[in-house]
């Protein structure tokens, strides 16, 4: 079995910058650094579903924190938390291990630093319990595929310790 049980948990638009209101996408796809170094250091990637596309779909305007913090979309983000803690827990009692989280810093949804996302205060400490060792990386607000170079040497070094702590 090649399997090495090694899950990366990324935001959605992480793999498909099609889902991003339009004017806000910076890749044609994916981000493809940063696929590449979790695929070359032999993680598989657990893409989150999307509240945001969910909610309000792809013709949706840019909202803030503040513009989806309703009683409607907070539902939505509690749901696909709970899809997402599902399925891991189902991919963890067959051995796999989250090892790594990948969020987009300054998200009304998948922030971490700074005021957390809308899902990510409903996902991360429970990923967090029940991960513990878990490393949280966040692709920066400016980030491009044509300026991808400091990131993602940022989090081909983070990868590279997995293991080694």
């Amino acid at each position: 079995m090649l399997r090495r049980n090694k899950l990366a948990v990324v935001s959605h638009c992480v793999l498909n910058q099609n889902s991003v209101v339009y004017d806000l996408a910076r890749a044609e796809g994916a981000f493809h650094a940063i696929v590449t170094v979790l695929t070359r250091r032999g993680f598989g990637i657990y893409q989150l579903g999307c509240p945001e596309l969910l909610y309000a779909g792809m013709d949706r305007k840019p909202q803030t924190y503040s513009e989806y913090d309703t009683p409607e979309y907070l539902t939505v983000c509690q749901k696909t938390a709970g899809r997402a803690l599902a399925d891991l827990d189902l991919l963890r009692a067959s051995g796999a291990q989250v090892e790594l989280l990948v969020g987009i810093h300054h998200s009304p949804t998948c922030s971490i630093s700074g005021t957390a996302g809308h899902l990510f205060q409903m996902l991360l400490p429970e990923l967090q319990r029940r991960f513990p060792d878990m490393l949280v990386q966040e692709v920066p607000a400016d980030y491009s595929e044509a300026r991808s170079q400091a990131f993602t040497e940022a989090l081909e070094d983070a990868v590279s310790r997995i293991g080694k702590l």
